[in-house]
């Protein structure tokens, strides 16, 4: 099945949700991209399914992504899941960062899909560009939305990504290593075992 391309007008009765204060986010992340709070704002790139940033890719002032998790076992998955292993060597870090306020997301969990017209194919499909596209047309209309949560495609993990209308100084960082730190090294290596990674 091949996801149409988003409708004019979408559907009024989206589901939305709140992130609510002590829910966290887990991401992986390199630093010589700046810190762990820093948003990207160029894209649309391959790899961001729910780039919002319009075509060309390029450097956007305005149109901004944070790519999440909620749990550490996700955030392995849809950071290396790609490549099919972890390279210890990569520099990463590690950030599990707590909201400090809700944050209201569009909800693509489960049946909310199907308030959208829409099937989990918006989160499985290989097709980035339409799902893309599907995040302009979500963000154009559902003007309070700070961002989206969906199941990854990976190993269903709960995935969040904020755009920039959320507020960053709103979630707060519990924790902040390298991934070979020995506090929390371990469980990467873990994560990476379930998912039938490579440690490299």
């Amino acid at each position: 099945m091949t996801l149409p391309t988003p409708p004019s007008s979408l559907p009024p009765d989206a589901k939305f949700v709140e992130l609510p204060r002590g829910y966290r986010l887990v991401r992986i992340y390199d630093p010589a991209r700046g810190s762990w709070e820093t948003q990207r704002f160029y894209g649309p790139i391959s790899s961001g399914r729910f780039d919002h940033q319009p075509p060309p890719t390029a450097v956007h002032p305005n149109r901004s992504v944070w790519y999440a998790s909620n749990s550490l076992r996700g955030a392995v998955a849809e950071s290396f899941g790609k490549l099919g292993f972890v390279d210890c060597d990569s520099g990463r870090r590690v950030v599990v960062a707590r909201a400090d306020a809700p944050i209201v997301v569009l909800e693509l969990l489960g049946a909310a899909v199907k308030r959208l017209k829409l099937t989990q194919e918006i989160a499985t499909t290989t097709d980035y560009p339409i799902c893309q596209s599907y995040a302009r047309a979500f963000y154009a209309q559902f003007t309070a939305i700070q961002g989206i949560r969906w199941r990854g495609r990976e190993i269903g993990s709960v995935n969040v990504v904020l755009n920039d209308r959320a507020e960053m100084t709103a979630l707060t960082p519990e924790a902040d290593e390298g991934i070979i730190h020995p506090g929390i090294w371990p469980r990467i290596a873990r994560a990476a075992n379930l998912c039938r990674m490579e440690i490299i």
